[in-house]
């Protein structure tokens, strides 16, 4: 599970012109039929566990007050209960338990322990939540390969060939830099894989991991394969899709399931250029999630395992931590939801994430420099006074506004975000439309979509024609653009700059070009 902030900063823009991005590097898609790009993605993985995979709804879970060890010694069965039932009511129908052998007793699990898990057990099915089963948390005692056996025999002994287990991972995140490479480990996995499956009596087991390339060096490195893999993501959102299709085709034909996934409400670790304050950064979590979910549904993997149900409170976690790894949760430690929870509630419940991105900029959040669009991130902001105009838009209130802007070597200030769909394809083009009006603007103010390849890197990038300078009315400014050879994502941009005067953004659209 998230021990450690994972969120890969797209910082390597610094330093760029958008006098760069103007000069658009040109891919022409060929007219033949036959060469032209698939832009639909298809799902052509059909194997009876790849089907159960994605009916899951799974929720990562520990109680607010009582992390990872502490769930089992602050033994609370009656919150644990009254959180189950949370997220039944959201729609969920599995839940992450994870054990630790230190506390479960080892190598023999004690009889309290074993009940305790047999409570959960019972808990779960009595609101319809299978488990998934994370064993050796914090396990290092790799050498003792024949007490390992013995502890997860006698802690599956009970529970397995029952529907109430959805899948088992053996030992979360063994691809981290302290176990990665260890012959021993291996040797470790390579005797308790065979024996947990033998032991769960059809149950699926996985392994854990957080990047692709090391599902290809441990299926090098070991003698036996889980039944499927299972990624935990943190990174970019721009960089999901991508990262997820990597890792499809690193564990083919196993499937993929994408086990965590999540973004904390702190400051630290966000993404460059998303405003400071608690409502910007919860607008964020819920738009992080719709970009990652809608990844995960297009490439066929079913609903990603948000981490986690709640945050932390400061005693809850047995180790000191960072101040993101409290922040996690779809909801505060009082209960109250944020508003990622709505987005996981209509997933679960529905099967969908809506591909909204505040484009009518009716959104609002309050963060230090005043109202601001949600979702929204600037760029050069100290270069411009950038806000969410309530009383101006087109066709209803609400509108992005950029007045009195500079301009530098680092590019147009602007406001930019990642689109939630559809997933980019190499060769299709796209249109990025918006209406834009002016009051004694000068200096250029355009609509732009960008490309960045899979490290983050931008590519190049299409605006569209300048809004004509003085008052105007409201006009539609379009850009298009070819995802160039080797792009990951693409970000919207909307630019003003050496503007003495005021300009308006509302109703932005994101297509793919059929024209």
């Amino acid at each position: 599970m998230k021990r450690r902030k994972l969120w890969l900063r797209i910082s390597l823009r610094i330093g760029l012109t958008f006098a760069m991005i103007a000069a658009v590097m040109s891919v022409t898609m060929a007219s033949n039929s036959s060469s032209a790009p698939a832009c639909e993605q298809t799902d052509n993985r059909s194997s009876a566990l790849s089907s159960q995979l994605r009916n899951l709804h799974l929720m990562n879970y520990f109680p607010s007050d009582a992390g990872w060890q502490y769930m089992w010694t602050r033994w609370e069965p009656g919150q644990i209960d009254e959180d189950f039932a949370e997220m039944a009511t959201m729609g969920a129908n599995a839940v992450r338990i994870t054990v630790f052998p230190e506390v479960m007793g080892f190598p023999t699990p004690s009889p309290t322990m074993k009940s305790r898990l047999a409570q959960i057990v019972s808990m779960a099915g009595a609101h319809g939540l299978e488990l998934q089963l994370s064993l050796f948390d914090q396990f290092t005692d790799f050498t003792d390969i024949s007490g390992s056996l013995t502890w997860a025999h006698d802690l599956l002994a009970p529970l397995s060939g029952g529907s109430h287990i959805a899948f088992i991972d053996v030992r979360n995140e063994l691809d981290a830099s302290s176990t990665m490479g260890n012959p021993q480990v291996y040797r470790w996995l390579d005797a308790l894989l065979p024996a947990v499956r033998r032991d769960a009596h059809g149950v699926p087991v996985t392994l854990s991991v957080t990047a692709p390339e090391h599902i290809t060096a441990l299926r090098a490195a070991l003698r036996v394969e889980p039944d499927f893999w299972d990624l935990h993501y943190y990174s970019s959102d721009g960089l999901a899709y991508a990262t997820m299709n990597e890792t499809i085709e690193a564990a083919a034909p196993q499937p993929v399931f994408v086990g965590e996934t999540g973004f904390a409400t702190t400051g630290d670790g966000s993404p460059p250029g998303l405003p400071a304050g608690e409502p910007s950064l919860e607008a964020y979590q819920a738009h992080y999630y719709q970009v990652i979910e809608q990844a995960a549904l297009s490439l066929g993997l079913g609903a990603a395992a948000p981490w986690a149900l709640y945050d932390f409170t400061q005693s809850a976690i047995p180790s000191r931590q960072q101040p993101d790894q409290y922040a996690f949760g779809l909801f505060h430690t009082d209960g109250a939801p944020k508003p990622a929870a709505a987005v996981i509630r209509g997933l679960f419940r529905t099967g969908d994430v809506s591909d909204d991105f505040n484009s009518d900029f009716s959104q609002a959040v309050t963060t230090p420099q005043g109202a601001l669009p949600a979702v929204w991130r600037l760029w050069e902001p100290d270069q411009a006074t950038f806000a969410q105009d309530p009383a101006v838009g087109h066709g209803t209130p609400g509108s992005a506004r950029i007045s009195d802007s500079g301009g530098s070597d680092a590019g147009m200030p602007g406001f930019y975000t990642v689109p939630v769909e559809p997933q980019i394809v190499p060769g299709c083009r796209y249109l990025v439309t918006a209406w834009v009006r002016g009051q004694g603007a000068t200096g250029t103010t355009v609509v732009n979509v960008s490309w960045f390849d899979t490290q983050g890197v931008f590519m190049s990038g299409s605006d569209s024609a300048a809004l004509s300078p003085g008052d105007t009315d409201w006009t539609e400014l379009e850009a298009t653009g070819t995802a160039p050879p080797g792009a990951a994502f693409a970000e919207i941009w909307l630019k003003s700059s050496h503007n003495s005067g005021v300009v308006w953004f509302d109703d932005v659209t994101w297509t793919r070009w059929t024209a």
